[in-house]
């Protein structure tokens, strides 16, 4: 051997050796990242990183299967849930995502899921490194950024089964020619060699395009599949119940994902290993067969499918509560109580207000809030729904105490025009009280429900007398209402059946000043035309709103 081939030698080896180091060290830098991006994130409140389009699609599997306990698309909107959901959406991956958006569409409180999901969500933020671990497996399965891990399991289903009959007539007439050529005649068994590679090709190319875009639905499955075997391999002794489930649902697809790798993108990494499976391919339709058969059995399997997505998602969740929970000043686990229709809480916030007043609050019936603007009405009653959506989902409600039974949760708030249909604010209004006296009407949970300023899209005078009969209508048993009004007058209307809450300010010559507290009975004051004179209109028009006010309330008519 010359110096020159030794030179070589090292050369080579010394190249391979820093190919090798630069993997290793780029995956350790990788590994090491994502742990500290779990550290960063955990107790904090929750980002959403993605874009509205792709936010949209975590909705799919709630929407999926609603029942008459989910929160329907209003009562989201008005309590502003999708930024709830995005404050506690501590999840790695879209499985953890859509779970946890389902779980908290639908309040149904079950016993034995909130006290497994509470137990978990312990053992979890007391087991730092077993919580990092699974963690980790649920950020390699990733997030998905245009359709819904649900959605892909649904294409499956729709998906018209192929036969693999021409693909295994492809093997057929590659063999034939190869046996032609070997004990026949070379010549014509060569030209039919090529005849046959040709067939292939091209019938492939016809099937495959068929088929190619639900390829991905596959690889999901058996990305779950595959977080399924590490998290039991893991043997963290907590998840047993968990790892027993999932080891169950496995059985079940341990013919789906054997050879799974057969049906994976081609020509990945541009490797000479992966430009040789492409040809395989192409030759021999062992990915169209693998996912024909895939198909079948995922399709007869449907289930387990869906089985494996609510316990991956299941576990995923109680990390993101836990996470959630370690973010709050403080926070306290539900009782849920029966044959009652009162609520309790004791220094409940909204979780999306920095620095939030605490109110509590001990129901004996219906509950009638008065105020002037912008002293806290509104963000009591979302306070209140919210937290009740939060303990009767996660087991979590942010106060020290909170006692109530099992509600249908309601509301008519943030309401708006709808111009697709011609329909007026008014009509808007009256069709969204219209759905709450229908839920009270059906049998089930009592109603829990919230309403802002009732009928505020009509004349005084139709809008006491109308809003005055619906609130009427909501005193029974099968409801508990929470009302918000400017209207004084239905404190004395409603007295016998409502009692009476509200929220006061103080007013100076440049500011007002508002301690967003409740306190009992109807309101004193007015603040609307002294606003005018913080915010600086003409002295002579806050001088007559005051004196046509006076006016009204001495003599009951307006001065003209």
């Amino acid at each position: 051997m010359t110096d020159t081939d030794l030179e070589i030698i090292v050369f080579v080896l010394l190249a391979v050796a820093i190919g090798v180091y630069v993997c290793v060290s780029s995956s350790i830098k990788r590994k090491k990242a994502a742990e500290n991006a779990i550290k960063k994130a955990w107790g904090k409140r929750a980002v959403y990183k993605g874009t509205d389009e792709s936010f949209e699609y975590i909705s799919h599997y709630a929407k999926a299967d609603s029942s008459d306990s989910m929160i329907d698309d209003i009562t989201w909107n008005d309590l502003g849930m999708d930024e709830v959901f995005k404050g506690i959406n501590n999840t790695n991956s879209s499985v953890g995502q859509e779970y946890l958006y389902k779980m908290l569409r639908e309040p149904v409180a079950d016993a034995e899921k909130l006290h497994e999901l509470d137990r978990l969500a312990d053992e979890f933020t007391a087991n730092e490194k077993e919580r990092i671990t699974i963690q980790k497996i649920f950020m390699n399965m990733g997030k998905s950024r245009k359709i819904a891990v649900t959605d892909y399991i649904g294409y499956i289903m729709d998906i018209e089964q192929g036969s693999n009959l021409v693909h295994y007539l492809t093997w057929l007439f590659l063999m034939a020619s190869i046996l032609v050529t070997v004990l026949v005649t070379p010549v014509l068994g060569i030209w039919l060699i090529i005849a046959s590679v040709a067939f292939s090709i091209i019938t492939y190319y016809k099937y495959k395009a068929k088929i190619e875009n639900y390829f991905k639905c596959i690889n999901v499955i058996t990305k779950m599949a595959s977080a399924s075997e590490d998290i039991c391999e893991s043997n963290i002794s907590f998840l047993e119940p968990e790892c027993n489930r999932l080891k169950e649902i496995l059985k079940s697809f341990s013919k789906v994902t054997k050879g799974s790798w057969m049906i994976e993108s081609g020509n990945v990494d541009g490797s000479i290993g992966e430009v040789v499976l492409d040809y395989l391919r192409m030759i021999t339709h062992m990915d169209i067969v693998k996912f024909n058969k895939m198909t079948k059995l995922i399709t007869a399997k449907s289930e387990d499918a869906y089985n494996l997505v609510d316990t991956l998602g299941f576990i995923e969740t109680s990390i993101a509560v836990a996470s959630f929970r370690e973010s709050l000043p403080f926070y306290c686990k539900p009782e849920f109580v029966e044959n009652t229709n009162n609520l309790s809480v004791k220094e409940v916030y909204h979780p999306l207000i920095d620095n939030p007043v605490c109110n509590s609050i001990t129901t004996k019936g219906n509950v009638l809030l008065t105020g002037s603007n912008a002293s806290g009405k509104s963000t009591f009653l979302k306070t209140i729904a919210i937290n009740s959506i939060l303990a009767q989902t996660i087991g979590t409600s942010l106060s020290k105490e909170y006692i109530a039974p099992v509600y249908r949760i309601y509301s008519s708030m943030a309401l708006r025009d709808d111009l697709a249909n011609s329909d007026s604010y008014y009509i808007v209004e009256i069709k969204s009280l219209k759905r709450i006296l229908d839920a009270v009407n059906k049998t089930g949970r009592p109603v829990l429900c919230f309403i802002d300023e009732v009928l505020r899209g009509t004349n005084t005078v139709e809008r006491i007398a109308a809003s005055s009969e619906i609130l009427k209508n909501l005193n029974t048993d099968r409801a508990l209402c929470f009302a918000a009004t400017h209207d004084i007058e239905l404190t004395s209307i409603l007295n016998d059946c409502y009692s009476n809450y509200h929220f006061q300010e103080e007013v100076t010559e440049d500011e007002v000043k508002f301690d967003y507290k409740l306190y009992a009975g109807p309101a004193t004051t007015r603040n609307a035309i002294k606003l005018l004179n913080v915010i600086g209109y003409d002295k002579n028009i806050i001088k007559g709103a005051e004196q046509r006010a006076m006016h009204f309330l001495t003599d009951g008519n307006w001065k003209s």
